[in-house]
């Protein structure tokens, strides 16, 4: 029981903009990512949730241990914005997800 988190990986919560469009582009490499698509494509296929309306977005908070409070607006303008949000793993030392998710296709928004 001790030590689960750990042994899991490292959880972050990541936008993406026009999901389905962004992950066709970045398969077929017509998007121009400060590093190797594969890196992006391994991230965004350890999703464990998603959350990609305002309807979801209650249950994807819960589901992340977030508050409400907290994190709600935010979340909010992000999915009104045209982001998906996504529970993704990350364990690479480098590039770190700040820098991988640093554009405006893929944002970082937290740890989960």
């Amino acid at each position: 029981m001790f030590g689960k988190k750990n042994a899991e990986g490292k959880r972050y919560i990541v936008a993406v903009k026009d999901y389905d469009a962004t992950v066709k582009s970045i398969k077929e490499g017509k998007m121009s990512l400060p590093y190797d698509k594969s890196i992006y494509l391994k991230l965004i296929e350890s999703q464990t949730s998603k959350a990609t309306n305002l309807k979801d977005l209650k249950k994807f908070i819960k589901v992340n241990g977030k508050s409400a409070k907290e994190v709600g607006h935010y979340w909010e303008g992000l999915l009104t914005d045209g982001y998906f949000l996504i529970n993704v793993e990350y364990n690479e030392k480098l590039p770190s997800l700040e820098h991988l998710c640093n554009n405006e296709h893929i944002k970082f928004v937290c740890i989960a």
